[in-house]
């Protein structure tokens, strides 16, 4: 039988070398909690008597530089903690000292305790508001519910939430990425496709895709997603997902229509009431000749060709559908008003489609690139050369934003026949 590999930042580091600094008490229980949990950051430290001296804490103190609180223990139960702060305020000088009572005079009782196996993200802001009405730093945990194990402190718990949500998003940006990737493989394509993407996020709500869904017809698209980060890129994911089912399917009798209707279907299923995803979509069937483009709620995509003279025409295709997600597409396809864009295959044809934050984003005086200069960029990148398209989006990008944020994630698609 093959061993089972697990993946060791699934358990807490040994107690004794992350916190050298403080004497830490055997429990048996070192490495036994999840990261997630209050056990793998509470600090098993021994108990003081609340008759015990005010000296005792203070000398605990001065060895133990990185320590900030000690339980203090009252009729075999820890009442509460007794914090540095107070020690070092309270005996300060030879009179407070010599005045000085003891420990339990001065202890923070605990209004709370936690448990070990408690989700540090569940009760966090349980514990944040306490920590403000109350005026306290630390929190006692229990391991069992009724044995006392350790301190927690709640600026650590904090702080460790934050590493665990940090990592986490560095794990959802990987994701994303690597589904955009896998979705937008244009190599063998019988024309060219120039993604250029960037996240104003760790992730975000853009999404393309760039694939072959059958024999010579292939499907490139652009999306945006309502809303921000974490929200926004699970939609994204559900958009990847269902593209990626694709490949699985006979394709061969879905027409574009169809397909777009299709995805409008599931996605009245899952985005939830007020979000939306607007869309525009260029379907190729390259052996057929032709292009049918669906712009659902997106914003305009632009169609350059050469005239006879040599000069370049451009057609602005406005969405003419509504956005996915809200159940009106298919109705709309079968209406009377406009569905998708048709036109013949020409050498020379370029078809470009980008998201809103393209338009949206500022320069550092806050003026935004609107949509007269995006016509006015995408006519000029008309006569990019093919191979340093992806270059001059990103200038154009840099140059306008300067050192201002991104407001917004931008995706920019330039295919070319």
């Amino acid at each position: 039988m093959e061993e089972e590999v697990i993946d060791s930042s699934f358990f807490s580091e040994d107690l004794e070398s992350d916190k050298t600094a403080i004497d830490v008490k055997k429990t048996g229980f070192e490495n036994s909690f999840n990261e997630r949990q209050v056990g793998s950051i509470a600090i098993p430290i021994e108990t003081v008597s609340s008759r015990a001296s005010l000296d005792v804490a203070l000398e605990m103190f001065n060895e133990q530089p990185d320590l900030t609180a000690i339980p203090i223990e009252e009729n075999d139960r820890v009442i509460g903690v007794l914090e540095k702060e107070t020690v070092q305020e309270f005996t300060s000088s030879a009179f407070k000292r010599l005045v000085a009572k003891t420990c339990g005079e001065y202890v923070k009782l605990s209004p709370f305790t936690l448990n070990c196996n408690d989700f540090l993200e569940k009760v966090a802001a349980k514990v944040n508001a306490m920590a403000i009405k109350e005026n306290f730093k630390h929190v006692v945990v229990l391991i069992g519910g009724r044995s006392f194990y350790g301190i927690m402190s709640i600026a650590q718990m904090n702080a460790k939430i934050e590493e665990l949500r940090l990592h986490d998003l560095d794990k959802a940006a990987a994701i994303q990425q690597n589904m955009l990737k896998s979705n937008s493989e244009t190599k063998g394509f019988p024309f060219d496709v120039c993604i250029w993407n960037s996240m104003a996020n760790a992730v975000g709500g853009d999404y393309y895709i760039a694939k072959e869904f059958c024999n010579g017809r292939y499907i490139i698209g652009s999306f945006d997603v309502s809303g921000k980060n974490v929200s926004a890129a699970l939609l994204t994911v559900t958009l990847g997902s269902l593209f990626s089912m694709l490949k699985l399917m006979d394709c061969s009798k879905f027409s574009p229509s169809r397909l777009v209707a299709m995805l409008d279907d599931f996605l009245q299923e899952i985005v939830p009431v007020g979000n939306f995803i607007t869309g525009a979509l260029c379907c190729v069937d390259y052996k057929a000749g032709y292009i049918e483009v669906y712009n659902c709620g997106h914003t305009n995509v632009f169609a350059f060709l050469k005239d006879e003279n040599g000069k370049g025409r451009v057609a602005t295709l406005e969405p003419s559908l509504p956005p996915f997600g809200m159940g009106a597409v298919s109705q709309a396809l079968s209406g009377s008003q406009k569905g998708a864009y048709k036109m013949p295959i020409k050498p020379d044809l370029q078809i470009d489609l980008y998201s809103d934050g393209f338009t949206d984003m500022q320069n550092n005086d806050g003026v935004r690139y609107d949509e007269q200069r995006t016509k006015e960029f995408f006519g000029n990148l008309f006569n990019t050369d093919v191979h340093k398209a992806g270059e001059t989006i990103e200038k154009t990008v840099k140059d306008w934003i300067q050192q201002a944020l991104l407001p917004d994630d931008i995706t920019v698609m330039n295919i070319r026949f």
